[in-house]
């Protein structure tokens, strides 16, 4: 039997309710076999603890189904990483783990424990019978929580199909709650596919010929980080589009290309723990702004506030125009905007959207061996960023 009892009156909510359609592995099939192994937790994230056990239990049984339990407002949903997003993170973690299935369980509506001890091991138990095949299969329940085993044990203790077996949380000294107080600690324990939650994202703004593209790289091998390219450069060069002749669906081309390509260094397995990008949704924003009428900057708008709130920078460091005699190179895509006035709309497009907390001027005074201030801002650029994100980078004055 897998039913303690049946709710007869199912309340419905549409206040911060986790509602999605059951698509649990997409192409999954479900568990078969005799024995099947039970992983629940919050995974607020999964690291190689979890992962340990979890490859554990898949080698002592057919089959294994992990289930991340949550509710609004969870310890998880605090740091931004709510029980939707967890179980798509864990369903991508494990995609390519025939043996394993994931699934989740939501813990709205149901009372605080050890109130609720009867309706979520309920709940459970509806979610185990829906992902096996074999109703009948010996089901073991893996927790490292002694409080949990007894009191799943508690209810099915003298039900023969179910078993409870506690896991040894010594053998890998690492926990969740070290990782959300400290990820860039123990980033090497997080997850890959949960990484990307945890990754510290710095941009460089500035204009044309302002060394961006350089110090961009500099920064990013400093730190042994990955850095993505200028997809605005690449795209007029491969479609052939000088700056003048850009229309409204060039600028959407480049604003959804470059978010995607800051993307693919967030997912990257090089990724440490910070990522530094050359090109953002408001650098654009600032530059179409002062080539495009009126009527076309309201076409943009919406897709420009869509990506710039996905975005979630948290530092922004911002190159001043200078002066450079040395340096007298023209954009290959045509003549270059004025650096004044996109420096200003720059700083008017950041204040807008609320984070100039977040904005680093690199205006450190230059010196007479560095007349353009190229290893000032350099040099000022490396202490925002350990000062912003945490992120130590060895460097010396």
């Amino acid at each position: 039997m897998f039913t303690l009892y049946e709710r007869k009156n199912r309340q419905k909510s549409n206040v911060n309710i986790f509602v999605m359609n059951y698509v649990t592995n997409l192409t999954k099939e479900n568990l078969a076999g005799e024995r099947i192994g039970v992983f629940f937790g919050t995974f607020a994230p999964l690291h190689v603890g979890h992962q340990a056990e979890i490859y554990k239990a898949a080698a002592l049984n057919d089959g294994v189904l992990v289930v991340t339990s949550g509710y609004t407002g969870d310890r998880g949903e605090q740091i931004g990483l709510p029980l939707r997003k967890r179980f798509r993170y864990l369903r991508q973690a494990f995609a390519d783990e025939w043996q394993i299935k994931v699934d989740y369980l939501n813990e709205d509506g149901i009372p605080k424990m050890p109130d609720g001890w009867d309706v979520w091991l309920d709940k459970l138990l509806g979610i185990i019978k829906r992902n096996i095949v074999n109703k009948n299969a010996k089901i073991t329940f893996y927790t490292g929580e002694p409080d949990y085993k007894k009191e799943i044990e508690k209810r099915l203790g003298d039900n023969p199909q179910f078993r409870v077996s506690l896991m040894d949380r010594t053998i890998l000294n690492i926990s969740a709650t070290k990782i959300r107080k400290e990820p860039l600690k123990y980033w090497d324990y997080i997850n890959r596919v949960f990484r990307r939650h945890f990754v510290q994202k710095v941009v460089v703004m500035g204009s044309s010929n302002s060394g961006k593209s350089t110090l961009i790289r500099r920064l990013a091998r400093s730190a042994n980080s990955p850095f993505s390219d200028d997809f605005a450069a690449i795209y007029q060069e491969e479609s052939n589009v000088a700056d003048s002749e850009m229309d409204i669906k060039d600028y959407s081309n480049i604003i959804q290309g470059q978010y995607q390509v800051n993307s693919l260094e967030i997912n990257s397995p090089a990724n440490n723990g910070l990522a530094i990008f050359n090109g953002d949704a408001i650098s654009l924003q600032a530059y179409s702004n002062l080539l495009l009428n009126q009527d076309e900057r309201l076409q943009l708008k919406h897709l420009y506030n869509t990506i710039i709130s996905a975005e979630e920078f948290d530092l922004i460091l911002v190159i001043p125009p200078f002066s450079d005699p040395r340096r007298k190179v023209i954009r290959f895509t045509g003549a270059a905007i004025d650096p004044v006035a996109y420096y200003q709309e720059l700083i008017r497009l950041i204040d807008f959207y609320g984070f100039s907390d977040k904005m680093v001027v690199l205006n450190a005074k230059n010196q007479t061996d560095d007349p353009a201030g190229y290893y000032a801002r350099y040099l000022q650029a490396l202490d925002a960023i350990e000062k912003y994100t945490s992120f130590d980078i060895e460097h010396h004055r």
